[in-house]
C-alpha cells in the first residue's frame, strides 16, 4: 500500500467520530417525540397546577440524589413516550372527555418543542391525548391504568386531599403524617406529605377552638401546663378546659381517619406544638337604656392583638360601629339615630371565638315640628340641591374619618360652646317647615347669638376641618376621641387650624350669619362619625366609660 492510500485512510479514521456525532444530531433533529432517546427534558403540569420536571442528564460530579433523579426522569420520558407510542388514532375527541381532567406535557428535544394534552378520568378505558397537531389518540388501558398509578396523578382522586389542621389563619404542619389515598382498582397508594421536628408557636383563642378539612374518626388531645397534664381525653370533652388567663401551652393531638365506605382517605397524623392561649374576650355596656338620639359604649376586654370584633344587631341599626383601642380596652361608640325606633335591641359580639350578648332597651322621645321663616334669596343661595349635595361631598369623609386612632380626648360632662343664657331657636331632632313649604330633621342646636360671639370647644379634641360650605357657612369640626366629633357652624371666622389641640372651653372661633341663616347664628351639634346625636344628655352628664 503507498504512501498516499495511506494517508487517505488514516484521515477518514480520524473523521469517522465526526461523521457520526453529525449523522446522531441529524437523526434526532428529526427524530419522534415517541423516541424516549430524543428527549432531553419531559415538563408535566397536572390539572391543579402543580409541575413536575423530568431531566435525564446529570452531570459528572452529580451526588447519589441527583443520580437516582435523572434515573427516574429516564423512567418517567420511557413511560410517556410508550404510552404515546401504543396509542390508537382517532378521528375525533370522544364526547367521554368531557369528564375528563387534562395534563399538559412538555417535551423538549434539543431545539425542538412538543407540548401534548392528556385527558384522564379513574375509568382507564376512557383515556386519550391530542398532539401539537390536534391529532386525537386513545391510550391504551394498561397505560392508562399504569399512569393512573404514578404520583403525579394523584390529582385525579378525591382521597389524595390530606387532612390539615387549622388554628385561627395558620396552618399546622405535622410531626408525623401517614396518608394513604383509594386507586380506581381499589387499592391504597401512600402520599408524599410534609412534616416537621420544629417546635411552632401558634395563637389560640380562649375556646381552644381548632379544625380540620377533613374531621377525623378519633382525636385524642393531651395538653401540658409546663409539666403539668392539665387535659387527657378526647376531643368531644375539650370544652370543659376553661382558660381565664392568657397561657403558654404545649398541645399534642393524635389523629386517626379510618379505612370505612364511602371514604377513599385514610391515615394518622401526629401534631405537637405550642400555643399562646388568649384570655377569653368579654363585652360591656355602659348603661341598659338610652333615648333614641343617644348613644351607648361598649367596652372590650381582652380583646387579642390581631384578632377582630364582629357585630350585629336586632333589629338592625344600619350602622357598623368601630372599636378603637382605649387604654387596657377597646371601645365603640353606638349612635342610635333619633329616626330610629324605640324598643329592645339586641346586640350580638364576636372576638377570637368568644360570642355575646348585650341587650339595650331604647325608650322613645318625640320630637316636635316647628316653622322655620327665612327669606327666599337666602334659600336660594345656600340650600339647594347642588348646595346640599356640595356638603355631603365635602363633609361625608370628614364625618366618616377618624383621626385619634387610640385612646379618646373628651371627659367630665359637654358644655354648649355659647355664652351662658344663650337662646335656643332650633333643637336637635326637630323637623323644620321652611317657610310653610320644605322639611327636614335638624341635627343639631341652633343658637340666637351677637355676631363675633366667642364660640368654644365643648371638650378637649383635635380641629379636623376648618373650612367653608354654601349651606354651613365658616365650619368648624373637632374630633374627640371614639369617633365623636362636634361641629360649629354659620361662623364669621375660624381661630384654630386642622391639627391643633383644643381643650374644653377654649375659644375657636367666632359667631357669625354664613350659610343657611340670615342673622347672628351657631349651630353646634355632635355626631359619632356621621350619625348625628343628641348634646343634651351630655351637657348634665358625662359618658360613662366602663372599667371591667
Amino acid at each position: 500500500m503507498n504512501s498516499k492510500l495511506k494517508a487517505v485512510l488514516f484521515i477518514l479514521v480520524l473523521l469517522i467520530p465526526t461523521y457520526l456525532a453529525v449523522a446522531a444530531y441529524i437523526t434526532s433533529q428529526s427524530a419522534s417525540v415517541e423516541d424516549s432517546r430524543s428527549v432531553i427534558k419531559m415538563t408535566l403540569s397536572d390539572p391543579d397546577g402543580r409541575i413536575y420536571t423530568f431531566q435525564p442528564e446529570e452531570n459528572k460530579n452529580a451526588s447519589k440524589e441527583e443520580k437516582d433523579a435523572a434515573a427516574q426522569a429516564k423512567t418517567e420520558i420511557e413511560f410517556l413516550t410508550s404510552l404515546n407510542r401504543n396509542a390508537k388514532a382517532l378521528d375525533d375527541m370522544p364526547d367521554t372527555a368531557g369528564d375528563a381532567r387534562v395534563f399538559t406535557v412538555t417535551y423538549d428535544s434539543f431545539n425542538r418543542t412538543s407540548v401534548y394534552k392528556y385527558y384522564f378520568t379513574n375509568d382507564p378505558a376512557s383515556a386519550f391525548f391530542e398532539d401539537p397537531e390536534n391529532k386525537v389518540y386513545q391510550i391504551a388501558s394498561a397505560d392508562a391504568a399504569a399512569f393512573l398509578c404514578k404520583d403525579y396523578a394523584a390529582c385525579l382522586y378525591e382521597g389524595s386531599v390530606y387532612p390539615v389542621l387549622t388554628i385561627g389563619s395558620s396552618t399546622v404542619t405535622p410531626k408525623e403524617l401517614d396518608w394513604r389515598y383509594q386507586l380506581f382498582n381499589g387499592s391504597y397508594r401512600p402520599l408524599d406529605t410534609v412534616t416537621t421536628d420544629e417546635m411552632h408557636n401558634y395563637r389560640m383563642n380562649a375556646r381552644l377552638n381548632f379544625s380540620f378539612n377533613l374531621h377525623p374518626d378519633v382525636i385524642d388531645i393531651t395538653i401540658y401546663d409546663g409539666e403539668d397534664i392539665i387535659y387527657k381525653d378526647n376531643y368531644a370533652n375539650l370544652s370543659q378546659i376553661s382558660i381565664t388567663e392568657q397561657k403558654q401551652l404545649h398541645f399534642q393531638i393524635s389523629a386517626k381517619w379510618y379505612e370505612v365506605d364511602g371514604k377513599e382517605g385514610q391515615g394518622e397524623a401526629l401534631y405537637d406544638f405550642m400555643a399562646t392561649v388568649n384570655a377569653p374576650a368579654s363585652f360591656y355596656l355602659n348603661q341598659e337604656t338610652i333615648t333614641n338620639g343617644d348613644f351607648c359604649v361598649i367596652t372590650v376586654k381582652d380583646k387579642p392583638e390581631d384578632a377582630a370584633i364582629s357585630f350585629t344587631s336586632e333589629p338592625d341599626l344600619g350602622y357598623t360601629p368601630v372599636f378603637v383601642e382605649d387604654g387596657d380596652y377597646h371601645r365603640a361608640l353606638i349612635p342610635i339615630s333619633c329616626e330610629r325606633p324605640s324598643g329592645l335591641y339586641t346586640f350580638t359580639l364576636s372576638c377570637d371565638g368568644v360570642t355575646q350578648e348585650l341587650l339595650l332597651n331604647v325608650d322613645e322621645k318625640t320630637y316636635r315640628e316647628i316653622t322655620f321663616t327665612i327669606s327666599q334669596s337666602v334659600i336660594n343661595a345656600t340650600r339647594t340641591e347642588a348646595t346640599l349635595a356640595s356638603f355631603e361631598e365635602i363633609m361625608r369623609p370628614v364625618a366618616q374619618s377618624l383621626s385619634i386612632g387610640a385612646d379618646h380626648l373628651f371627659e367630665g360632662i359637654f358644655t354648649q360652646g355659647v355664652p351662658d343664657g344663650s337662646q335656643i331657636q332650633t333643637g336637635y331632632g326637630h323637623t323644620r317647615v321652611i317657610n310653610g313649604g320644605a322639611s327636614y330633621r335638624h341635627i343639631g342646636v341652633d343658637y340666637i347669638v351677637n355676631l363675633n360671639t366667642d364660640i368654644s370647644a365643648v371638650n378637649n379634641g383635635v380641629v379636623i376641618y376648618v373650612g367653608e360650605t354654601d349651606l354651613s357657612g365658616v365650619t368648624v369640626v373637632i374630633e374627640h376621641g371614639l369617633g365623636l366629633k362636634s361641629w360649629y357652624c354659620h361662623l364669621t371666622e375660624a381661630l384654630v387650624e386642622i391639627g391643633d389641640t383644643v381643650n374644653q372651653g377654649d375659644v375657636i372661633a367666632k359667631s357669625g350669619a354664613t350659610g343657611f341663616c340670615e342673622y347672628g347664628t351657631a349651630h353646634i351639634s355632635l355626631s359619632v362619625f356621621d350619625v348625628p346625636v343628641c348634646p343634651y344628655t351630655y351637657w348634665e352628664n358625662p359618658v360613662v366609660l366602663n372599667k371591667p
